[in-house]
């Protein structure tokens, strides 16, 4: 087998892109390791999964294997390790909502049994103790051993300086139920359909829904007005991450092609501005200004639309930059998924905010109030960093992109079940305002134009666009 680097297959094969959903590492730590083990659990592997291909090549390197595990490829298995440690994680790049459950607990199952097996038939005297790691975390230092995990509710991780839940990092690879905390109940929230009694008929349902959503101030029914097909060349891969509505103008972070789309509201006079790196997040700086960040390229270019080329470049100074929002003459940067900068507009950092939790990605500034977003939850904070709410329900594993409108409600993009959730500006409220019947297909990019009342949402593959009319009672 060829060497390899890990992080250079990885990133070949795309595990490192929002794309794709990854398990906490399973760790088998061993005592002492021969090398010939790994071999061993390889060639399991090779016999009962396909070898992933790079390219040419399929991906099977020294310390390194990728296989696919089911027949579409879009399922995958890692299997990696380092002095002491044989390491697994699953990944999935599938369009459909991920669970990895039985996935998990049966390659677990039966890669434990392997070694067990090994080691009986070559009597070869070693022990492992089963450790767990975060989905991006490094998988062969300050592992959870899994004893320790089941009697600990959280763990603190110092790579990401944050709390984990400890059953969230082996429940996915061993069968054991992970009982909520008072805590974790105190986050559940109440939609309106939970407010209906059982018993109305259709049409009661109806009226009480819209006078809930009165009450609350959320939209009662979105109705489309325009739908827009960004066009591409024969060939080309297009990957839409974020949109945002100019005045008149449409503006789209062009990811796989290093490009900024423009295009008229209604879907003509379509041009391109090249980029030196891929745009990940947009925000509207000026009438005709926008502010863009380019993730793991760790730069953000200041972009004048009118003669469509970068006034200035800002360097985060070697951490990756996220989610971007424009406020009061002040640039909001999520900064290393840790922290927020405040900066001007030369890239000075005037002050830092604290995030509620590692792992954020988009933010968006309104109403002096800061909504940020990782995944699985949204967090409404003053803009000293204090949590304010927390909106977090387990059907909703893959947010994206987050918006606000005149009334401080939050709409936010789920990729992998192709929804729009709105929650209500309290936190208590919420429902689903756009779902695949509505042409969703993993949206991605989200934006409320608050002076006309209009809701943007494109999908991210198929670069369709959708504009929503946004009715309120």
């Amino acid at each position: 087998m060829p060497s390899a680097k890990f992080e250079v297959v990885c990133t070949q094969i795309g595990i490192f892109t929002e794309k794709c959903k990854r398990t906490p590492w399973l760790c088998f730590k061993f005592e002492f390791l021969p090398p010939s083990f790994f071999n061993h659990l390889s060639a399991w592997f090779i016999r009962k999964y396909c070898p992933s291909k790079i390219n040419s090549s399929i991906a099977l390197y020294r310390g390194i294997c990728v296989f696919d595990i089911d027949t579409s490829g879009c399922k995958k298995i890692l299997v990696t390790m380092s002095t002491d440690t044989i390491a697994l994680q699953v990944v999935s790049f599938s369009k459909k909502q991920e669970r990895f459950g039985n996935t998990c607990s049966d390659i677990y199952n039966e890669a434990t049994q392997l070694i067990e097996d090994i080691k009986e038939r070559y009597n070869v005297k070693i022990s492992f103790e089963l450790h767990f790691k975060c989905s991006d975390g490094v998988y062969y230092t300050d592992t959870f051993e899994y004893n320790w995990l089941t009697k600990n509710k959280e763990c603190f991780c110092s790579q990401h300086q944050t709390a984990h839940q400890s059953g969230k990092l082996y429940s996915p690879w061993i069968k054991n139920e992970v009982k909520k905390s008072p805590d974790d109940r105190a986050n559940i929230r109440t939609s309106p359909e939970d407010l209906l009694p059982k018993n109305e008929s259709d049409k009661e349902k109806d009226f009480a829904r819209d006078q809930i959503s009165v009450e609350t101030n959320l939209p009662v029914s979105v109705t489309l007005r325009q739908q827009i097909n960004i066009k591409k060349s024969t060939n080309e891969s297009q990957y839409i991450s974020s949109c945002i509505k100019i005045g008149n103008t449409l503006v789209f972070t062009d990811y796989h092609n290093n490009r900024l789309i423009i295009c008229n509201s209604d879907g003509t006079d379509i041009h391109h501005i090249p980029l030196s790196y891929a745009p990940f997040y947009i925000s509207e700086v000026e009438s005709n200004t926008v502010a863009v960040s380019g993730t793991y390229f760790k730069t953000i270019q200041i972009i004048n639309m009118s003669t469509r080329s970068v006034t200035s470049t800002i360097n985060t100074r070697g951490d990756r930059c996220d989610g971007i929002s424009y406020n009061d003459n002040n640039l909001y940067v999520v900064i290393a998924m840790r922290k927020i900068h405040v900066m001007d507009l030369t890239g000075k950092v005037i002050r830092t905010i604290p995030v509620p939790t590692y792992g954020i990605g988009d933010i968006t500034v309104d109403r002096n109030r800061l909504i940020c977003i990782d995944t699985t939850s949204i967090y409404c904070c003053s803009l000293n960093g204090e949590v304010m709410w927390k909106f977090e329900k387990d059907e909703y594993q893959d947010l994206r992109r987050v918006t606000t409108d005149k009334e401080g409600n939050v709409y936010v993009t789920n990729e992998w079940i192709s929804t729009v959730i709105v929650v209500s500006d309290d936190g208590k409220h919420h429902r689903e305002l756009l779902t695949e019947s509505d042409g969703l297909d993993r949206p991605c990019g989200i934006y409320f134009d608050k002076k006309e009342n209009i809701l943007i949402v494109n999908n991210d593959v198929d670069a369709k666009t959708f504009l929503f009319d946004v009715n309120k009672k």
